[in-house]
């Protein structure tokens, strides 16, 4: 396979995410990123923590502002247990924006992962409820359907893209509220979340065909390996789960997160280039 292969845009089916969403989450991964590798040279950066927050809000507003058609897709109490995940991740981090000491204490440590473990364990509930509305509309209208069915408006996500995302991210969020109980360091959690993440990743490999038409190949691809690099990092706490928040071990983690953060952002911003270039059928 070639970058031309790759980059391609012949004939592209129509993405209906609007711009503004797709800008939105853009800009929020960025922004996330950016604050990872600002805390890689400074853990008590005022200004990256802040980014820590404003970041993922800014993936929440781009949620909400796609609701209308994310209501029809997968439900309204889908949409907001996500919106509530995406939240409940961004203020994760506000203890540490507004005062950085608090990492040094086990309160702080376990809000933090108590909230992002919280947010993970809400994006499994959306998952869940879109996997079982998909399964639901097929049972009533056939797993073949005509033009105009109502299947058209459920996610076109496989069973196994969705079961495997939905597992992936119970594991992942349990792993963190492993954490939140040892802030310490706990094995058991590190390796939780890397299984999770590896799975939400596999999980999009499997949709990759569907999803590399629809919004491109390179930007699916980039997105995957955002998520095996979040795994890697959570890989990494596993071998040494008692380091300290500013030993090297956690500095590979936050080069993790920044450089898998940047890979998202850039991989919708590839989806808002072509999303401007379709062409859209008459």
């Amino acid at each position: 396979m070639t970058i031309a292969d790759l980059t391609t845009t012949a004939a592209p089916p129509e993405i209906r995410v609007s711009t503004l969403s797709l800008g939105a989450g853009a800009l929020g991964f960025a922004l996330w990123s950016l604050g990872w590798f600002l805390l890689i040279a400074d853990r008590s950066s005022h200004v990256a923590w802040i980014l820590q927050v404003v970041g993922p809000l800014l993936i929440a507003v781009g949620i909400i502002t796609y609701i209308d058609h994310l209501t029809r897709r997968i439900g309204l109490v889908a949409v907001i247990l996500g919106v509530l995940g995406s939240t409940a991740c961004a203020i994760a981090t506000l203890p540490y924006a507004i005062n950085p000491a608090e990492l040094a204490s086990d309160s702080g440590m376990r809000f933090g992962y108590g909230a992002t473990g919280t947010g993970l364990v809400l994006g499994f509930c959306s998952v869940a409820l879109t996997l079982a509305r998909k399964e639901s509309v097929f049972a009533r209208n056939g797993k073949v359907c005509p033009a105009g069915c109502p299947c058209e408006d459920v996610v076109h996500a496989s069973f196994v893209t969705l079961a495997t995302a939905a597992v992936g991210l119970l594991v992942w969020g349990i792993g963190f509220l492993q954490l939140m109980v040892e802030p310490g360091g706990s094995r058991m959690g590190w390796i939780l979340a890397t299984i999770g993440t590896a799975l939400v990743a596999l999980g999009i490999t499997a949709h990759v065909d569907h999803l590399g038409r629809r919004f491109g190949q390179l930007a699916i691809v980039t997105g995957i390996a955002s998520a095996f690099i979040w795994s890697l990092g959570y890989l990494m706490n596993a071998l040494n789960p008692t380091a300290g928040f500013h030993s090297t071990w956690y500095t590979a983690l936050f080069y993790c997160y920044a450089v898998g953060h940047l890979l998202t952002a850039f991989s919708l911003v590839l989806v808002i280039g072509r999303n401007r270039n379709r062409v859209v059928p008459d």
